[in-house]
């Protein structure tokens, strides 16, 4: 029997028009969620070529589920309100949140702790904490209490450096993202939405593979240095999604869940 857990719910997904966030919407699809997708760039996978479809929406439509999809930049307080407005005006009271919008959009040989210039933090302070922050902000009034459920989106960067200590602003984002999200958990438990976060690791997506070997990812070493021996891939990301957006994960919030195959647990 299909798993259809998800039947009758309404989910937004932000930064969906491919990657990982792409992965989310379709899963969450198959599981019977109707589904709203934001993104900054609606075309983004299709000019990745990353699916063959029309849109991420017509893959959703074809998998017999509604879908809304709004392009929008989520950075932008009055953006994301809007956007979340038409997903409930179009869709109905919104059961899941997914903020997956993000990552570290700058170029690495700058983004050190010492060197990064301000026009590099400020965009990563805001596509990967404000967009997530105001998202949240706007949903909550219209999401279904109790059972509401909200995801975001970090990075297992928040818990551990680059070994050349890369990254500092955009995973110093995640954390703060990290830290909102328990006190969100705490402010939102008495009214049953909970909010909980997962933390990818080393999760190669098309645009993640094109730009690895300019940013020295994707080596086998890196490989070598995970528990399971493999770089992760999107289809390993959707099951705590599913989880954390279900009933299965009722009585679980402030959480993290790192989907990084055990990345981490080896000292070198």
């Amino acid at each position: 029997m299909t798993n259809r857990r998800l039947e009758g719910k309404v989910a937004i997904v932000t930064g969906a028009a491919g990657g990982m966030g792409r992965g989310y919407a379709l899963h969450l699809a198959k599981l019977g969620a109707d589904v709203a997708i934001f993104d900054k760039d609606l075309d983004a996978g299709k000019h990745a070529g990353e699916y063959e479809a029309e849109s991420v929406a017509q893959e959703i439509r074809d998998l017999g589920q509604r879908v809304v999809a709004v392009q929008a930049d989520l950075s932008r307080r009055e953006e994301a309100q809007a956007a979340v407005e038409q997903a409930a005006r179009e869709l109905g009271s919104i059961d899941i949140l997914v903020n997956n919008a993000g990552g570290a959009i700058t170029p690495a040989e700058r983004s050190y702790a010492t060197t990064s210039p301000d026009d590099d933090m400020a965009l990563l302070i805001n596509v990967n904490f404000l967009s997530a922050v105001y998202c949240c902000q706007a949903v909550v009034p219209l999401m279904n209490r109790p059972g509401g459920a909200i995801i975001n989106i970090v990075t297992f960067g928040a818990f551990a450096g680059d070994s050349k200590g890369k990254y500092a602003v955009y995973s110093g984002a995640k954390a703060a993202l990290l830290t909102y999200t328990r006190h969100l958990a705490v402010e939102l438990g008495p009214i049953g939405i909970r909010a909980n976060c997962v933390a990818p690791g080393l999760i190669h997506t098309p645009r993640v593979a094109a730009a690895a070997a300019a940013r020295g990812m994707g080596t086998s070493d890196q490989a070598g240095a995970i528990p399971l021996r493999r770089f992760g891939k999107v289809e390993d990301m959707v099951g705590a999604i599913e989880f954390l957006g279900s009933d299965m994960s009722n009585y679980i919030t402030g959480e993290c869940i790192r989907v990084t195959g055990g990345l981490g647990l080896i000292s070198l």
